[in-house]
């Protein structure tokens, strides 16, 4: 690296954080308390805008560019009822209306996806900028599509993290032009080497805070959640949650890997790399536990970790001919399943057959079954629920899946993993 802004913090506001004129005025009234050096402020979709962006862009599929309009409109809308609250000057209309042409005269529905839904991340960190603006903040806005750059991927773009460092440089330069610079940016979307966007999957934006940490060099990244750090289980789910206030590393990137929806799967490792130090807190209150992700060899949490995967797909695959399940058949489905962008959240196979559990998604779910082509039959299970226990005994685990049906159970000393019907 060839200079590093000192005592830089990237901090990462998710949608919650930023759903409403309130919210954004809280993310400020953070900043004023968090902040004493050069920052990189992450900021995700507001509230449930990316969900909204992807029912426009399936009325844009089936019914059409007016329809997709109609609706688009009601986003804009209340985007613009975000801006009037905060008495900034920004008109957004013309943001969303290039997004929805511009997606519409594509071929490539992944990509047509992508051009639409990272319109929601364009729009809340205009917002936030021109509030912080208003307010007499040195803060300046970067497009991340000009940092970060991607492969040719849609929908789960793949970032050459090596090269992190190179798509730092003007963005360091940037910050180390004031003590006090803010610069606010996009989490989740990139630019693909033609100069499309590309996003990096759901919940990208820890992803995208942490590839910019990076490429600054940052003392450390904070992401902002509605809960008092990482906690041992989903609190609308489990009674009596706790929270895990050091975590390794490594164990941070088995619990993302299982499916704990407080981290991106692939936020973790590249802050490991480099050693940079993950913080979790809560938005809704400063003085709240947080959570501490970084090295902490040997140490486990001292009581049992809960994850719940509602909703997930069982898709069982093998040979037509129903033939032994070798090696070369396995090499062909994790090549179809990277090329359907599918993270995979537990696996078994037997001597004729492979079975995948994920994310339930009919979309990718097609595309997967279209890779793996006629000469391999494949059958779907879908709405099962996937339950991990770590650290955990034996007797707490039956008593969580008391009166159900275990389909599916993997176990190691540490960890029990059941397929639930």
């Amino acid at each position: 690296m060839q200079f590093r802004v000192q005592n830089l913090i990237v901090h990462k506001f998710g949608g919650a954080s930023v759903k409403d004129a309130d919210a954004v005025r809280n993310v400020e009234s953070i900043l004023q308390n968090c902040l004493v050096y050069p920052a990189v402020v992450v900021v995700s979709a507001m509230g449930k805008t990316t969900n909204k962006l992807e029912q426009v862009f399936s009325t844009l599929v089936s019914d059409g560019y007016d329809k997709a309009f109609e609706e688009l409109n009601e986003i804009v809308i209340a985007h613009q009822k975000v801006i009037d609250s905060l008495s900034i000057e920004l008109d957004l209309h013309e943001l969303f209306i290039t997004a929805l042409k511009k997606s519409n005269v594509l071929d490539d529905l992944d990509a047509a996806y992508d051009e639409l839904v990272a319109s929601g991340e364009d729009a809340s960190t205009k917002i936030l900028y021109a509030y912080l603006y208003s307010n007499s903040w040195d803060v300046e806005w970067r497009d991340v599509r000009g940092i970060i750059e991607t492969d040719e991927r849609h929908n789960s773009a793949r970032v050459d993290e090596s090269r992190l460092d190179e798509m730092g440089l003007n963005l360091r330069g940037l910050l180390s032009e004031s003590s006090r610079r803010i610069v606010v940016t996009q989490g989740f979307i990139g630019k693909s080497p033609s100069g499309r966007t590309t996003t990096l999957g759901r919940e990208g934006s820890d992803y995208s805070a942490a590839l910019l940490a990076c490429a600054v060099g940052a003392e450390e990244v904070v992401i902002w959640k509605d809960v008092p750090g990482m906690l041992n289980a989903d609190p609308r789910i489990f009674e009596g949650t706790q929270t895990v206030e050091e975590l390794d590393y490594s164990e941070a990137i088995e619990l993302s890997y299982y499916g704990a929806s407080v981290i991106h799967p692939r936020t973790v490792k590249p802050l490991q790399n480099l050693g940079i130090p993950l913080i979790v807190r809560s938005f809704m209150d400063l003085n709240a536990k947080q959570t501490r992700i970084a090295r902490f060899p040997g140490q486990i949490p001292s009581f049992p970790m809960y994850i719940y995967r509602p909703n997930v797909t069982r898709l069982s695959i093998g040979p037509s001919d129903r033939s032994f399940v070798g090696e070369d058949h396995l090499t062909s489905v994790f090549s179809a399943l990277d090329d359907a962008g599918i993270h995979v959240r537990m696996m078994q196979n037997s001597a004729v057959k492979f079975d995948i559990i994920f994310d339930s998604n009919k979309d990718k779910e097609v595309k997967l079954i279209e890779k793996l082509g006629e000469e391999v039959w494949s059958k779907a299970t879908r709405g099962l629920e996937l339950l991990t226990v770590r650290y955990g005994s034996e007797e707490l685990v039956e008593k969580l899946t008391a009166k159900r049906e275990v389909l599916m159970e993997q176990k190691s000393p540490s960890t029990v993993r059941r397929l639930l019907a």
